[in-house]
């Protein structure tokens, strides 16, 4: 079974030349060595049981023993340098790499001071990547190929947090089977070694807010407090934020909900308002647009828009919602409040920052609660950060 990562969702806020400059390094390491392998791994691997040799700590991360083992490792590279790279630039990102590195090969020559034996390759630094990217970015998807009994091929998306966890666990169940088996500990040990280095560096960044991870890191999640879990988006658009899915989620339309009853009557203001007490906002969109095509003169009041476009927002039917936000706010161009959940639709989910930024740029304050004051400060920031990524929109009418 062959599980190796592409590509991924997670914000992208730098280049990857970090990223880029590492596999370059080590396919060019790779070819200088290749016709002797076994010489350029006793020269430059880490050896045990020979004290402290700093040289190897950074020269055996270079090293592979194949052309299988260096591919497998560059394409992990890939996958998690993305992520790590993303979030922190190539220069933090390239210390990051070699920080894990050093660290890990001091403490395997530390642990095995007395015994014999040589390790070599990127796999260490790779499972350090993939425990930084589960800690800054656990609920971003990763596109994975896979190879199952060399016959079925294909692609599928996974969480970081479910692939790391994965791989962490077949690491602990190898090395757990050796140990049953009384047999020597072979490389799972330095790949959880690695891991574990890349977990305390990925916290420490966390912690003293090196890295911003826009709410989403692994202890926001876990605690609830993620931007999107507060009750103005539903459970289903909170993981769907992410931009890879922004554009294609937000125009999915559900069906109205209509029924036999409802089409054979006449359209009635009366039906429409107490379609909107009963919280079916659905059903009160297909009552009012059945009203104006018999009545164009007829308008709900502002206090009707207002409720009509949060139980849209909320029934996920986000297109409807911005066409009745937008409604209101011609009337009520001042409403702090219905600025503020607009223009979270329109950067969260629609990526239009530039329109977002408008939006937030009218609010007052002093209206906000201190929560949505927080949710104003996160909405502004993305969308600021949406529009220097030079993001486009298009089709903006407020």
């Amino acid at each position: 079974m062959i599980l190796v990562p592409i590509s991924t969702d997670a914000p992208i806020y730098h280049r990857p030349i970090g990223t880029v400059s590492m596999i370059v390094a080590n396919i060019l390491v790779f070819l200088a060595t290749a016709s002797d392998l076994e010489t350029a791994i006793d020269q430059y691997g880490l050896h045990h049981g020979v004290g402290f040799t700093p040289v190897e700590w950074i020269t055996s991360n270079f090293i592979h023993g194949g052309f299988i083992h260096l591919i497998g490792n560059m394409i992990f590279l890939w996958g998690f340098g993305l992520i790590v790279e993303g979030k922190v630039g190539w220069l933090i990102f390239s210390a990051i790499y070699l920080l894990i590195g050093v660290l890990e090969c001091l403490l395997e020559q530390a642990i095995f001071y007395e015994s014999t034996g040589l390790s070599f390759g990127a796999s260490a630094i790779i499972f350090g990547l993939m425990t930084i990217s589960l800690i800054w970015a656990p609920v971003n998807e990763i596109t994975v190929f896979y190879w199952l009994f060399f016959r079925f091929v294909g692609v599928f998306d996974i969480s970081v947090i479910m692939f790391a966890c994965l791989n962490l666990m077949i690491s602990f169940g190898i090395m757990f089977l050796l140990f049953l088996a009384e047999m020597p500990m072979n490389s799972e040990v330095l790949h959880l070694m690695g891991a574990g280095l890349g977990g305390i560096i990925g916290f420490v960044y966390l912690k003293t807010k090196l890295v911003d991870c826009e709410g989403w890191d692994v202890l926001s999640v876990m605690t609830g407090n993620t931007p999107s879990s507060e009750p103005y988006l539903s459970a289903t658009y909170q993981a769907d934020r992410r931009r890879r899915k922004n554009m294609t989620t937000a125009e999915r339309e559900r069906p109205l909900e209509t029924n036999s009853k409802v089409t054979r009557t006449k359209a009635s203001p009366a039906r429409f308002d107490r379609f909107l007490e009963e919280k079916k906002a659905t059903a009160a969109m297909a009552e009012l647009e059945r009203i104006r095509h018999r009545k164009p003169e007829w308008s709900p009041t502002t206090e009707q828009l207002l409720i009509l476009a949060r139980g849209l927002r909320k029934a996920s039917r986000m297109r409807d919602s911005v066409t009745i936000y937008i409604e209101f706010l011609n009337q009520k161009p001042d409403h702090s409040i219905a600025c503020l959940e607009l223009a979270e639709i329109f950067v969260f989910l629609q990526e239009r920052p530039s329109g977002a930024k408008r939006l937030l740029d009218k609010c007052n304050l002093n209206a906000l609660s201190k929560q949505q004051e927080k949710r104003h400060a996160q909405a502004l920031k993305h969308a600021q950060r949406m529009i220097d990524d030079g993001i486009i929109e298009i089709d903006f009418q407020q």
